[in-house]
């Protein structure tokens, strides 16, 4: 008898490959399996490197819910672990679990636990100190019922999968400790709650959305917030002298929709001490709890449920709409993610090496297009609208995501919320699924619900201001007749199918604000060229047809002292600096008239692509000087925007009225000629 190692995979129903290393390799290999005793066909030997690799076929398919062992002819035995049978689509045909009742559902005499887990061979629940067995079901759930009552207690699963035993979370909790840990028992009575929304229900192109950071919101020690970086801080309003900030600050400001940037469970932040490190949150563990880093009490199941609900309650109470930035493209950490701890292989897209696909640029990306991580996806959102009330999502790298998850998520939400608003980063990545199957903006036409942040918006406007001229673009998605009318195809093919889809910004949270890209591009810029340019931006966006996005401060000229990518850097770069509202009261005055003007002006935010192309007409009358006309058979607009860093006069033979021009809306002014500043908007009506 020989000994030798080799590992074992069932990579297809009666595919076996076998790995080992050369020095144990011979020509006379014989394997077989113990139990059914049957022995297995050599179809393949592949030497590579100084390993062999051979491939097995079995006269029967293998019961994917079974252990086995392969065994060679001189009794040396592997584990026969699943591979890349886990992706294939028998294994979801299997089982796909359709049910909504996973996890722990309570009530005060007993706690019924379900645990999809088809691979494990045990599984036990970890509870006050004690294990209790679940036994199988249908479709690999596991389940128990414990009687007595549980509520607020700990509990882990410990399950035995390809050969090893694991303790894991459970990805289906509302609560958990600290830091990830483990999962609550929670009385859902205590944290269910009628759902109220806002006074104003406004369609998409009528929205005026403002990100903004739980953390960054309320960190200024000169603001005096009681409640820094909490989700309870959002509802406070400090004064700064005689100017109120916080929650009143953003009622006054007359935005429709508040972005909050991630919040729910991430792994960067120490949840008990999170002083000691800042980060933006783009990292998930947990997907279906709010992080704990945001509220009162980490370790109380129910603090960070009930301070969140709040928050959202007050400002429908206030008629502001609350959207919530996910990241369901990829997990902080791949290989302790509870679901790859539960059935590894199968939550993560792998590419031809098996390894993970990295389109994200963080290491994995989720594989939404397998039944289970669909389901996953979806019950997660519609726990998010019904037990929170958030009023829409922005999906980050959404175009890693699959055209059918987010078609039925929209289907789902909308069933609960007609209302509900989705848009994402609809960036085209390559990760292991075909880019037409993709939820990236040149499938937008795929994805009539959803809208997409415009890089192209972004890329011309900050562009164009710098060069302070019209400037060459080949494609017609850059230019800027259709820039300025949601890209629905004003000029040749259109980009979008619905003004909606286009979220027009130049700042988010990502890269440079705007006030600093003008510095970091060009250097020699004095801070008035800045204040200029950023100031036009911003203008521009809230005049533009399709969706106005605003960055928190944008209005007060941002700055994160020149840092283009702050997700990791303290908080004296990214808080809210609230002492900028003073210093720029006629810029934050202006924008808040501006928004009121929008609003007041329905021909800014046409409702269709049709609507658009009738109405619509963008032509240069200079290189510097750009004319936009917004024309019905009732109304007329006509904005001019002017580039260049010198006033440009403007003849008005059709005797329009003067109606804004910055520091002031709502001029009734008519001349026959009108002087407009450098790096300036004008309306006329």
């Amino acid at each position: 008898m020989v000994f030798r190692t080799f590992q074992a995979f069932l990579d297809g129903e009666d595919l076996v490959r076998i790995e080992m290393d050369m020095a144990f390799f011979s020509d006379d290999l014989v394997f077989s399996l113990e139990n059914p005793k049957q022995a297995l066909s050599l179809l393949e030997v592949h030497h590579k490197d100084k390993q062999v690799l051979l491939t097995l076929q079995s006269p029967e398919k293998f019961l994917l819910d079974t252990p086995y062992w392969i065994y060679d002819q001189d009794r040396n035995k592997a584990f026969l672990n699943l591979r890349d049978i886990i992706r294939q689509p028998i294994f979801d045909e299997l089982f796909a679990y359709e049910g909504d009742d996973l996890g722990a559902n309570y009530t005060p005499n007993s706690t019924h636990f379900r645990f999809w887990a088809p691979i494990s061979e045990q599984v036990f629940i970890l509870l006050g100190g004690q294990s209790f067995p679940l036994s199988r079901g249908d479709k690999g759930v596991w389940q128990t019922t414990l009687q007595g009552d549980f509520e607020g207690q700990a509990y882990s699963y410990l399950h035995k999968v390809q050969n090893e035993w694991r303790e894991v979370h459970d990805p289906y909790a509302l609560a958990s400790e600290a830091n990830s840990g483990r999962s609550f028992v929670i009385d859902k009575d205590k944290i269910s709650q009628p759902i109220s929304r806002v006074a104003h229900q406004v369609k998409p192109t009528k929205a005026i959305i403002y990100e903004m950071s739980v953390r960054d919101f309320s960190m200024q020690q000169e603001a005096n917030f009681t409640q820094a970086g909490k989700f309870q801080g959002l509802l406070e309003s400090p004064r700064i002298g005689e100017q109120v900030i916080g929650m009143e600050y953003l009622k006054q400001l007359g935005i429709t929709h508040i972005q909050l940037m991630p919040l729910y469970d991430f792994g960067s932040v120490d949840e008990k001490h999170p002083e000691l490190s800042y980060n933006w949150g783009y990292d998930p563990v947990q997907y279906n709890l709010p992080d704990g880093s945001f509220a009162t009490d980490p370790d109380n199941p129910y603090s960070r449920i009930i301070e969140l609900q709040g928050a959202i309650s007050a400002y429908h109470q206030a008629d502001i709409s609350v959207i919530m930035d996910v990241v369901y493209n990829h997990v902080y950490n791949a290989s302790t993610y509870a679901f790859e701890q539960i059935v590894p292989g199968y939550f993560f897209r792998y590419d031809e090496n098996r390894k993970l696909t990295n389109g994200t640029f963080c290491g994995n990306d989720v594989a939404s297009e397998r039944a289970m991580v669909r389901s996953y996806l979806k019950q997660s959102l519609k726990q998010w609208v019904e037990l929170y009330g958030f009023d829409g999502f922005r999906f980050d790298l959404m175009g890693i995501l699959d055209i059918k998850t987010m078609t039925e998520i929209a289907s789902d939400l909308k069933a609960i919320y007609p209302n509900i608003y989705l848009y994402g980063e609809g960036w085209q990545m390559p990760t292991g699924l075909e880019p037409s199957q993709l939820a990236h903006q040149f499938n937008a036409d795929k994805l009539p619900d959803y809208g997409f942040f415009s890089d192209h918006f972004r890329d011309t406007i900050k562009e164009t201001i710098l060069d302070g001229k019209k400037i060459s673009k080949e494609l017609p998605i850059y230019q800027m007749e259709n820039i300025l009318t949601a890209n629905i195809g004003l000029l040749e093919e259109g980009h979008f199918t619905r003004p909606q889809q286009a979220i027009n910004y130049v700042e988010c949270h990502d890269d440079a604000t705007a006030f600093d890209y003008f510095k970091l591009k060009h250097a020699h810029l004095s801070e008035e060229e800045r204040y200029a340019n950023s100031r036009l931006a911003l203008h521009i966006v809230l005049l533009a047809q399709g969706v106005p996005f605003i960055h928190s401060g944008q209005e007060t000229f941002r700055t994160k002292n020149l840092v283009a990518n702050s997700y990791n850097s303290p908080d004296s770069i990214n808080h809210l600096d609230w002492i900028r509202i003073c210093k720029h009261a006629k810029d934050v005055d202006f924008i808040r008239e501006l928004i009121a003007f929008r609003k007041a002006h329905p021909l800014l935010s046409l409702e269709t692509a049709d609507d658009i192309k009738e109405a619509c007409q963008v032509e240069w009358l200079s290189e510097h000087l750009l004319r936009y006309t917004i024309q019905t058979q009732n109304d007329h607009l006509t904005i001019l925007i002017n580039f260049s860093n010198e006033e440009i006069y403007y003849d008005n033979p059709k005797q329009e009225t003067l109606i804004l021009r910055y520091p002031t809306v709502g001029l009734e002014e008519k001349q026959d000629r009108y002087v407009l500043p450098a790096k300036q908007v004008m309306v006329l009506k």
